[in-house]
């Protein structure tokens, strides 16, 4: 915003400095003084810094009074009067400002001038270096550099200039004015500090003049030679006179050249004889006339040999000059100068009595709260209602009054607040004293919108916004905002009725009638309804697809629609409603339906004209159900299929479809959603019957998804499933699949505690044990367990063993020592049984023979009964066509198929043999390729399950089997395969099996006998070399040997030749000979002849493909992943079976028994409770 100006302010050093001519101006602006001509040469030495001037303070502000009066020319303007000023500055008389403008005035004291800066110290000039030495001359010393000079000293900052006075008329009726107006009396500030100069660096020193070095010839040397010339005289000379010279001569030369001597000065002839003498030379060739010195003459003669003398001479350097020294540094600490003293400001109220009034503050208004009322009064804030903002307070925390002229106060619009025209929509605000609030009797009205087209009800959901509250207030005649009205306050936007507490079947059964219950609440104060404080219609409107159902209207008529016309509902409270549904008869299984509950209500400011209701709806609740058809028994169902009420259609039909059309078998079908559970209540009597009861020895198929259960929370089959039914069904050779598991952990826990049955603690458990359950010896209980196998399966029998001391034990082993022991005797005899070992620690040990410990043995669920959970990430994801599997992945399917009890999937593999009897006791058939390659399939890895479990961890040696099982009696081979292989002993010994006129097809048995050969010769070279070491003392050798013994056997029974007999075994010996003796039928058709008999087998043996695979157990899976279109990866980790989570004998300490028994208990305890509450709310709902 801008602004217009008055100002009496003092004037700033800067320009006080300027405007005198202390400054120059020129070269002010970098602090830097230029003091004196820098092209003038100095001498050596650097000059020193001159220091900086002192700085010039700011000048005081001056004195200014105005009146303030609404402009006559300006509406909404401010005309300012200049009543007196005390300045260098010259004011105008009056001053008109213009419509949201600010008026500023101003007595601010000038600024001090900033420190200058001290200047810098001259460098020292840099020495000169020395002339060179030369032949005459010496070298010359450098000369020394000169110093530099010492740093100027900076300036402090000067003081700034104290603030003026302000005084500002207004008359009491103007005193809104003042909104407008800003001041002030601020002292200058003070200047920043200057800065020291820097020091002058000194002058490189001058370096000394370069030596000299140079030869020159002193003179000459002479030596004697036969050529000398003789005198008149006799020779008085000799050879060794000839021959000194000649020695003297060499080494004169030989010690000139050895070194350079030094000379100084500047006399070279002098220094040139001087050396000649040193080494005996002649300074010039001097010959004698007449004869050699050394025939007897005086001198050398013009024989003589003479050699110049060679001298090396130098001159040394000249010395180097001293380095200047640099100037000094100034080290005292500069200041910044002080501001000026805040000026003062006055504001002169006239009054109308003519008396004055001034103030040193101006008023300061501030929004502190306010309260909203609803128009209804019911504290609801409806869509399309007014509001009331009341009990507005405002608070003066200035230090003069308000303006007396009224101050409007009024709503600031936003997305669901809206103004109300004329008064209603507004209130004034009184004058208010200094330091006191004031709250307003009268009250603003605010109109809140009504909900928008483009803001539809979602379903389900309570309309719900949220806006919030501001409120402005508006300065008379300059119409300005106050600032500090910011206080505001959200407020939650909704109707005052809901639908609420819905209560509905998630299942309803074709047919049936059922209750829909709601109720309509009002969270209003007050009651609402045509007659109520808060007079308004309330409707509620209901429908339903008119293909599955009807709704029964209040004229008693069947629709599907109806409208429910509400009474008063009071204030907090509600109204519960029950509508009558009937489904058709004819209305689609397991279709899910919605029934669409919607709640109108009477807008809150609706006046009725001509009988018209206008009406919004303000909540809509859709409820879903499914809708199931009724439990059936179909006589000889094989299947059971347990849904929920999250079951689809297409999920429903296509599984119970696979059964019936693949597997050619009936499904009935349980909704636990439409019975409240597992449980079903007989007709006209209080028992109650689980359905599992109804389907021992055979499959029952669960789905694992998560479902509501009767307002008791989400839940999922595991947490309705009894362990103890469970159990109980499992020891009739029922078998479980649980499809759609989004977690293995539920199932992990729920197997744990139906394998063993364990339900009661170890002391109630010893207690029911029968005598005939009690044995004296591991190895008495270990014959008892395999005769029972004879006739059928002890699992879940519990049994006690007191374990006699031995006679060489000196101390009674440990209870927990015994019970891990007769563990570990139990895994080496009946390896491919599951137990559950614990002892009873009531009985104390006696170590003279007293009493001893009872072990006690539950027997487990055996390996091949299926309890298996399929994730449903494995089946979902799959993209493959799922047309030969009716609709269902083929992961699910072939689950499907292996959940068959072993009975029943041996009565179809054999039923599949060539000559089978159509109605004899094998009188099942599939009705699908892929049913048949999973029935062999699902039987060759149950088969390889159990002889791994046999050979796991053999001991050795082992005598377990026995080493000539083909010469063992038909009887005790099979009581060793009933004992030991009990899923080979239900093939081998089939009544069909043991039929000369029941043929053996190569497609389905004879795979599974060849896999099941196969896997027992060894898989790993370390295997093969110790079966070849001592291969009767192997258990795998034993088993080999046994299960060729029952092969041969049956192919002899069904009319095979030995030659025959012998090509089957030695073609099943092992993985590579299966695939060269049965892998012709393995290639399938690649071009798709129709008329290639082989293309149907490909699976059914160990193909060429199995080439790289070195154990049966990859062979396996990598049929069923073909098979099942899956990654082997997939096949192993997308399902959980029971033989995956218990393997051999278990031990358990008592006290991890009884924490088992009593979480058992509890879970079944839990899953009783909940279900009795779910039936009687399905009583309640059906009535």
């Amino acid at each position: 915003m801008t602004t217009v100006k008055l100002s009496v302010d003092g004037q700033d050093g800067t320009f006080i400095a300027q405007s005198t001519g202390l400054r120059d101006l020129q070269n002010y602006g970098s602090g830097q003084l230029q003091l004196y001509d820098q092209r003038i040469e100095y001498e050596r030495n650097g000059r020193a810094g001159a220091d900086a001037p002192q700085s010039v303070p700011g000048s005081a502000a001056g004195h200014l009074s105005v009146q303030l009066v609404e402009s006559p020319v300006v509406k909404g303007g401010i005309r300012a009067i200049v009543i007196a000023s005390q300045s260098s500055q010259e004011l105008p008389s009056t001053v008109d400002v213009p419509v949201g403008r600010d008026l500023l005035l101003t007595a601010i004291g000038g600024n001090g001038e900033d420190g200058m800066s001290g200047e810098d110290g001259g460098n020292g000039q840099d020495g000169v270096d020395g002339v060179d030495a030369s032949e005459t001359s010496d070298a010359t010393a450098g000369s020394n550099g000169g110093h530099g000079g010492d740093a100027g000293h900076g300036g402090d900052g000067a003081d700034g200039g104290n603030g003026g006075t302000i005084e500002i008329v207004v008359h009491e009726d103007q005193m809104h004015l003042l909104t407008a107006v800003k001041w002030d009396v601020g002292g200058g500030e003070g200047g920043q500090p200057g800065q020291h100069g820097r020091p002058g660096q000194g002058g490189i020193r001058g370096k000394g003049g370069k030596g000299h070095e140079w030869e020159a010839r002193v003179g000459y040397v002479y030596s004697c030679t036969d050529r000398c010339i003789q005198g008149g005289l006799a020779d008085n000379s000799s050879s060794l006179v000839r021959y000194k010279s000649v020695v003297d001569k060499g080494r004169n030369v030989a010690l000139a050249r050895i070194g350079a001597q030094v000379v100084t000065g500047g006399n070279l002839a002098m220094l040139m004889a001087q050396a000649a003498t040193r080494f005996n030379a002649f300074h010039n060739p001097q010959v004698t006339p007449g004869a050699c010195k050394c025939r007897g003459g005086q001198g050398n003669c013009a024989g003589c040999d003479s050699e110049p003398v060679i001298r090396k001479f130098k001159r040394v350097d000249g010395l180097d000059g001293e380095n200047g020294h640099s100037g000094k540094a100034c080290t005292t600490v500069l200041h910044n100068g002080m501001d000026g003293l805040r000026g003062s400001a006055t504001i002169v109220v006239q009054k109308s009595d003519g008396s004055q009034q001034e103030y040193s503050s101006l008023y300061d208004l501030e929004l502190v709260d306010f309260d909203v009322e609803d128009e209804n009064g019911d504290g609801i804030f409806e869509p399309g209602e007014h509001l009331f903002i009341r009990r507005i307070t405002v608070r003066n925390s200035g230090g003069m009054p308000s303006p007396t002229r009224p101050i409007q106060l009024n709503l600031v619009e936003s997305d669901w607040f809206k103004l109300v025209d004329g008064d209603d929509g507004r209130t004034f605000l009184p004058s208010i004293k200094e330091g006191t609030s004031v709250t307003i009797d009268s009250s603003i009205k605010v109109r809140l919108r009504e909900r928008e087209k483009y803001e539809p009800l979602q379903a389900g959901t309570i309309f719900t916004r949220q806006d919030t509250i501001h409120l402005g207030a508006i300065m008379p005649w300059i119409e300005r905002e106050i600032p500090k009205f910011d206080f505001n306050m959200a407020i939650d936007i909704r109707y005052p009725c809901e639908l609420r507490n819905i209560e509905s079947l998630a299942t309803v059964a074709q047919g049936s009638l059922s209750t829909l219950s709601f109720e309509v609440y009002n969270h209003g104060n007050r009651a609402i309804g045509p007659h109520g404080d808060n007079s308004r219609p309330v409707e509620v409107d209901i429908s339903f697809p008119p293909d599955f159902g009807e709704l029964l209207s209040e004229s008693g008529q069947w629709e599907d629609a109806v409208i429910i016309s509400l009474s008063n509902i009071r204030g907090r409270g509600g109204i519960v409603l029950e509508q009558q549904l009937r489904v058709r008869d004819d209305a689609q299984s397991y279709q899910h339906v919605t029934a669409v509950v919607k709640l109108y209500l009477g807008k809150p400011t609706h006046v009725p004209s001509n009988g018209q209701v206008d009406v919004n709806p303000v909540h809509i609740v859709e409820i879903g159900m499914q809708v199931s058809d009724l439990y059936y028994n179909h006589p000889g169902a094989s299947f059971l299929l347990v849904t929920n009420s999250e079951t689809g259609r297409e999920r429903a039909d296509s599984i119970r479809r696979f059964i019936n059309n693949s597997l050619g078998m009936e499904v009935d079908t349980w909704n636990l959603s439409l019975y409240a559970g597992l449980e079903q209540r007989v007709h006209d009597s209080d028992a109650v019957w689980n359905i599992l009861s109804k389907y021992h020895g055979k499959t029952i198929i669960f789905l694992g998804n998560q479902f509501d259960f009767f307002g008791r929370g989400t839940r999922s089959i595991f947490d309705v499933c009894d362990p103890g039914v469970m159990a109980t069904a499992a020891t009739h050779d029922t078998n479980f699949l649980f499809l759609d598991t989004p977690d293995f952990k539920p199932h992990k826990e729920l197997i744990n505690e139906v394998v063993f049955g364990c339900n009661e603690s170890v002391s109630d458990s010893l207690a029911s044990i029968n005598q005939s359950h009690r044995f004296k010896s591991v190895s008495d209980f270990i014959t008892a367990v395999k005769q029972q196998k004879q006739h059928s399966s002890p699992s879940h029998a519990r049994y006690a063993i007191t374990v006699p001391k031995k006679w060489h034990q000196v101390n009674t082993s440990k209870p927990e020592t015994l019970a891990k022991n007769v563990a570990r005797q139990l895994q080496r005899k009946l390896p491919t049984d599951s137990f559950l070992v614990t002892f009873d620690g009531s009985n104390s040990l006696d170590d003279s023979g007293g009493c001893r410990p009872d072990v006690i043995v539950t027997i487990g669920v055996p390996h091949h009964n299926s309890m298996a959970s399929l994730e449903r990430a494995a089946a979902s994801d799959l993209i493959a066509d799922m047309s030969a599997t009716d609709g269902i992945p083929a992961a699910e399917a072939y689950m499907i198929v292996e959940a068959i009890p072993l009975h029943r999937r041996v009565d179809l593999l054999w039923g599949t043999a060539a000559g089978s009897p159509s109605n004899g006791v094998c009188d099942l058939a599939l009705r699908s390729k892929f049913a048949t390659e999973a029935l062999t399939t699902s039987l060759i890895q149950t088969t390889h399950r159990e002889i791994e479990l046999l050979l796991d961890k053999a001991p050795w040696p082992d005598k377990l089997l026995p080493s000539n099982p083909s010469q063992r009696s038909f009887e005790e081979r099979k009581f060793l395969f009933a004992s030991h292989l009990p899923a080979l002993h239900a093939i081998l010994f089939h009544a069909q099996a043991l039929e000369s006129a029941t043929g053996l097809n190569n497609d389905n048995v004879q795979p599974v006998l060849s896999y099941a050969l196969a896997a027992t010769r060894p898989q790993s070279k370390r295997q093969a070399a110790a079966q070849a070491v001592a291969p009767t003392r192997h258990r795998r050798w034993r088993a080999h040997g046994l299960l060729k013994a029952g092969i041969a056997a049956l192919l002899r029974q069904k009319g095979f030749a030995e030659v025959q007999v012998r090509e089957f075994l030695f073609s099943s010996s092992s993985a590579d000979t299966v695939v060269h003796a049965l892998g012709n039928n393995s290639n399938s058709n690649s071009d798709g002849d129709s008329n290639n008999n082989s293309n149907n087998n490909n699976d059914n043996v160990l193909t060429t493909t199995d080439r790289d695979t070195t154990t049966t157990s990859a062979a396996v899976l990598r049929r069923v992943a073909r098979l099942t279109n899956q990654s082997e990866h997939a096949v192993r980790k997308g399902k959980q079976g029971a033989a995956d989570l218990v393997r051999g004998p278990l031990y358990l300490g008592p006290g991890d028994w009884d924490g088992r028994a009593a979480a058992v208990k509890e879970r079944a305890r839990r899953i009783a409770e909940e279900g009795n509450e779910a039936r009687k709310m399905l009583q309640i709902m059906r009535e």
